[in-house]
């Protein structure tokens, strides 16, 4: 089948819905399907480019930083988007379209689907649904109808989780799908032998932006780092806007020689990172579904995440890991004070989310799930 994917974020732009994107088109591709992304294109990449057997196609747009976009610069990625995308899937001879982002991908895919009547997808990550992120109360009243348009239109509307899902059917008439997301378990793999290391390392992976909770975040570990009878030091890992304040907030509380920032990282280094830590914290205030706490888990990494959608549909609370109350700050100390008190509780939890992730999520499953909304029931090979 020959399928183009839409996504205004794709790596190394964006976060946990580019990488999707790029594990996505991979599992297609080495199942003998024909794959082209169209993306944003970002400082000095190709306009046209094949990686990893999938052909990037990269428009221009007013794009600045590679870790966030505003809305303009959505909007930027958008026209263009439209500019090409029906030259694209009559010359590529597309079959089926997959847009992640019902705005401002889902206008693109429905351009295309109005002159070649090529069918899609609408894959919904979480910032672009009403209710899962505060603050855009506003912008998703007055994009409602552009939104109801792409949906009313698709062959199918997805979630990455049940989470999602009753936010998505809540805002609008239309039934959604659930489809998690992967990760990629033959890389993302625990150390051959258990770590072996006398302090507790605490580690965070995301963007540095209000979503995640961050400067809560610093203000725990201190009470934390300060009571406990072992050094504890928590590793960040990410960028973005509210990367000053973080910086500012560490030197406030005094934590300078306990948490270190380390911009982002390669894969492999990120592997690193998950294998050597205790704990993998989320305390993001809402969620899609975190590609983070997957790969934690499938690198046998034991996670605390609040209990939002998104983390509860990944973590086994008591299980894989824990989830947290937002307003519990005692709840959350607890609970990272037990495992610096008994690290054999986060050793349990990360070896069961490992067997977790190899039995219910990869990627090879979430593109065999799309395809047969497609109408493609092929049965898709498993590498991942």
């Amino acid at each position: 089948m020959r399928i183009l994917l839409i996504n205004y974020e794709y790596p190394p732009v964006g976060a946990g819905a580019a990488t999707a994107t790029k594990a996505m088109g991979r599992a297609l591709s080495a199942s003998g399907h024909n794959v082209t992304v169209l993306t944003t294109r970002y400082g000095r990449f190709l306009s046209e480019v094949e990686e990893g057997g999938v052909n990037v196609i990269r428009v221009d747009s007013r794009r600045r930083r590679a870790e966030s976009a505003s809305i303009l610069e959505m909007v930027s990625f958008m026209m263009h988007a439209l500019w090409v995308v029906r030259r694209l899937v009559r010359t590529e001879k597309i079959e089926g379209v997959i847009e992640f982002f019902s705005i401002p991908c889902g206008p693109v895919a429905l351009w295309a689907h109005w002159a070649t009547k090529v069918p899609y997808i609408v894959s919904l990550r979480g910032g672009d649904v009403p209710g899962a992120e505060p603050g855009l109360g506003v912008v998703h009243r007055l994009l409602t109808p552009i939104r109801r348009a792409v949906m009313r239109s698709a062959r199918a509307v997805v979630a990455n989780s049940s989470g999602l899902k009753l936010l998505a059917e809540k805002a609008d008439p239309f039934p959604v799908s659930v489809i998690a997301n992967g990760v990629d378990s033959s890389f993302f793999v625990p150390l051959p032998s258990p770590k072996c290391h006398d302090d507790v390392k605490l580690l965070f992976v995301g963007r540095f932006q209000k979503q995640k909770n961050l400067l809560w975040l610093l203000e725990q570990f201190e009470s934390i780092a300060k009571g406990s009878h072992v050094r504890v030091s928590l590793d960040m890992v990410g960028d973005g806007p509210q990367k000053s304040e973080v910086i500012e907030q560490i030197a406030t509380l005094g934590l300078s020689e306990s948490v270190f920032l380390h911009g982002w990282l390669g894969r492999s280094q990120l592997r690193d990172y998950y294998q050597n830590a205790n704990l993998v914290l989320n305390p993001s205030l809402y969620e899609g579904m975190p590609n983070v706490v997957l790969e934690a888990m499938s690198c046998g990494c034991a996670v605390l995440a609040s209990r939002v959608p998104g983390n509860d549909a990944v973590v086994q609370d008591g299980v894989t890991g824990w989830l947290f109350d937002l307003n519990d700050s005692e709840g959350f100390q607890k609970r990272i004070s037990d495992v610096i008190s008994n690290p054999q509780l986060a050793r349990d939890a990360g070896s069961a989310g490992r067997l977790r992730v190899e039995h219910e999520f990869s990627w090879s499953h979430a593109a065999q799930s799309y395809l047969e909304l497609l109408g493609d029931s092929t049965p898709i090979s498993s590498h991942q």
